[in-house]
């Protein structure tokens, strides 16, 4: 395990390192207020590129900063960030809570406990066997019964274990089950309920599949956002595959546009985010007013632009998905 470090002494490191600072005092003063390891992922890309012994070590940046490397724009890169979640954040949210609806809305016009029952959803889907030699269905159900355990002290939990004998119902259910546990429910569903949701959301053709693929990856969006982790620069782990123009609507065909490095980046996540988010709420302004304006407050900063770390397009701007129809 590495030694402990005073404030002073990582600050000292950085700037024996190269990196630049105005201030002492204020540089001391975000240290304390963000921490050295989570600081450290917005000065990494000021880092100079690796040497031959770097490389040879693994690593794909060397210790020492480039030249300019300011304490500064870490700084700033990190209060873009910190915004961009906040932005964000109540967007997947309400993507999450208008999909919950459309579950419970389905399942329960199949039974109240369809989502605990196979012959209401996909027999095919909840038979599969995993590692453990689980159904799917059993490790789902054994993940809702975790959830349903947790949320025991709940007023309306509580209502319905006094007054049901403890059999939650869907429409009720859906309000303790995570994001997580809420899609792969959806993934277990009879098809003709899947592609109900996929076409009330406007997507054609395979839509429920690509929905799905779609979802998982916002999931971990959603996670990173509510956990307060770098979502600026960073690399997309599950990342949607491309669809047919006949699955998704005009305004987000330019994904299929982007290049393998910006389909990486979180643009995409961000334009899916922002098609979902108006299709559950079309009255809403978000793509165009609380998400455009806090993107173009990045600008420059060290040479940092959203094109380059970001994934976003050239054009981006101009596009009919962040312009008010």
């Amino acid at each position: 395990m590495k030694g402990h470090l005073s404030y002073e002494a990582q600050l000292a490191r950085m700037v024996g390192r190269g990196l630049s600072t105005a201030s002492r005092p204020e540089a001391i003063a975000a240290l304390k207020r963000i921490g050295y390891y989570r600081l450290s992922a917005y000065t990494y890309p000021f880092r100079k590129p690796p040497t031959d012994s770097d490389r040879n070590a693994g690593r794909t940046r060397a210790d020492e900063f480039r030249d300019g490397a300011d304490f500064d724009d870490a700084l700033r890169l990190h209060e873009f960030d910190r915004k961009l979640r906040a932005v964000l954040l109540p967007a997947l949210q309400e993507i999450e809570v208008g999909f919950a609806t459309k579950v419970g809305y389905l399942l329960r016009k199949r039974a109240g406990d369809g989502h605990l029952r196979v012959d209401c959803l996909d027999s095919a889907a909840c038979s599969r066997v995993n590692v453990d030699g689980e159904s799917a269905h059993e490790a789902w159900v054994r993940r809702y019964e975790k959830l349903r355990q947790d949320a025991k002290d709940e007023e309306y939990v509580k209502h319905h274990i006094l007054h049901y004998g403890g059999e939650i119902p869907i429409w009720a259910a859906t309000g303790f089950m995570d994001f997580g546990c809420l899609i792969r429910l959806y993934s277990l569903m009879d098809k003709r309920d899947r592609k109900k949701i996929a076409d009330e959301l406007g997507l054609g053709g395979n839509g429920s599949d690509t929905l799905l693929r779609w979802l998982r990856a916002l999931n971990i969006l959603r996670n990173h956002c509510a956990h307060s982790n770098r979502i600026w620069n960073r690399s997309t782990v599950d990342v949607p595959p491309k669809y047919s123009i006949q699955v998704a609507p005009a305004d987000l065909h330019h994904l299929n546009e982007l290049d393998n490095d910006q389909r990486q980046k979180i643009y995409l996540l961000i334009a899916l985010t922002a098609y979902l988010e108006r299709a559950l709420n079309p009255s809403s302004t978000w793509a165009w007013s609380a998400l455009r304006t806090q993107a173009k407050k990045l600008g420059n900063v060290g040479g940092m632009t959203l094109e380059n770390t970001m994934g976003f397009p050239e054009d981006w701007h101009e596009l009919a998905l962040w312009n008010k129809a």
